[in-house]
């Protein structure tokens, strides 16, 4: 049998594109014959087959289209009988759609999907991926997105699986469990959209946590610190704008809690990464990868709720020693789309 993964860009670059990495380079592992339709490969696995389409031209709505052209025709002039056609972009020619994202103006009202042409076609290009004439099993990322998604198309329900989590590439052998000092710690924040990921919040906590832990520091990852600059006082102290980070491992061994109160998130990676590098996590109801936090792990809130409220949590967590230990390898994730794979009618 072979698997047809199909991602406009193929490699270890992070988000959805390293999932599609990580996951074919296990199937092949697992004696899957996998090829990866792409655009362009950023991949020095030699393994898996990989096949170039070229890059399409902009906007991104149109190179969509342009992307699952080049893909349909790869596919009628390869043709194969056992062949499962598993798709991570807005397809129209596959068997298994996996979803990593919310969907399209999910958080608007209806009538915003069409105010313009570029959201007429990302809704065109959106109900073909998921109720296109081949599609059999659409995956999303967490439970969470499934609803959404449900929500939204009515006519999926027979086709939406359970959620597969995304494996986890951090490890922390020896996560720490030791108390932080009560009048102290480090809280993190760590996301480039740090609007939608509810920094100005974190800012907030961070403040009122201080009238009781005025050691307490806050290290921000993610944004350019001329970006957020604004959130912050003249005379603030205790605070630390790292930008992007490269060894997010490093980052998670420098805080004692991560705190990420986003609006709307499809899964939420960094969630689970500092789970697995033995971090204790606050964070939204509206993520994703909170289906995952157990008692011992954290706490989840609404990301509606006041501030002083999350800080109350936040400074519970902060009392109390890790507990736990977290992990998902990506041996597991294949095994579960494999086990997909066969309930699939060719």
């Amino acid at each position: 049998m072979q698997v047809v993964q199909i991602v406009k860009k193929f490699g270890p670059v992070g988000g959805m594109e390293e999932y599609v990495f990580q996951l074919s380079s296990e199937l092949k592992h697992q004696g899957v014959e996998v090829v990866v339709l792409c655009e362009k490969s950023f991949s020095k696995d030699s393994s898996v087959k990989i096949i170039e389409l070229g890059m399409s031209i902009k906007p991104r709505w149109l190179s969509h289209y342009q992307f699952s052209q080049k893909v349909s025709k790869w596919l009628a002039e390869n043709p194969i009988k056992k062949r499962i056609i598993h798709s991570h972009e807005r397809q129209s020619s596959h068997h298994v759609t996996t979803f990593h994202t919310t969907p399209f103006g999910y958080d608007r009202t209806p009538f915003f999907r069409f105010l313009s042409l570029r959201n007429y076609f990302y809704e065109e290009l959106e109900r073909r991926e998921l109720k296109g004439r081949d599609v059999q099993v659409i995956v999303p990322v967490s439970n969470l997105l499934g609803e959404m998604m449900l929500a939204k198309h009515h006519g999926i329900k027979e086709k939406l699986s359970d959620a597969i989590y995304p494996a986890v590439s951090i490890t922390n052998e020896n996560p720490r469990r030791n108390l932080v000092p009560p009048d102290g710690g480090t809280i993190g924040f760590i996301g480039k959209e740090w609007k939608r990921k509810g920094l100005a919040k974190v800012v907030q906590i961070w403040r009122d946590l201080k009238k009781v832990r005025p050691s307490l520091r806050l290290k921000v990852a993610g944004p350019f610190s001329e970006k957020v600059n604004h959130l912050f006082s003249s005379d603030e102290e205790g605070y630390e704008l790292l930008g992007f980070v490269d060894n997010k491992k490093e980052f998670f061994r420098s805080i004692d809690l991560l705190v990420h109160p986003a609006k709307l998130e499809a899964f939420g990676m960094v969630i689970t990464e500092a789970l697995a590098s033995g971090v204790q996590v606050l964070c939204s109801r509206e993520c994703g990868a909170a289906e995952v936090i157990c008692a011992n792990a954290g706490s989840i809130l609404p990301e509606n709720r006041h501030f002083k409220e999350w800080s109350i949590f936040a400074n519970s967590l902060l009392n109390r020693p890790n507990q736990f230990t977290y992990s998902r390898s990506w041996h597991s994730c294949a095994e579960e789309y494999r086990k997909l794979y066969k309930t699939i009618l060719l």
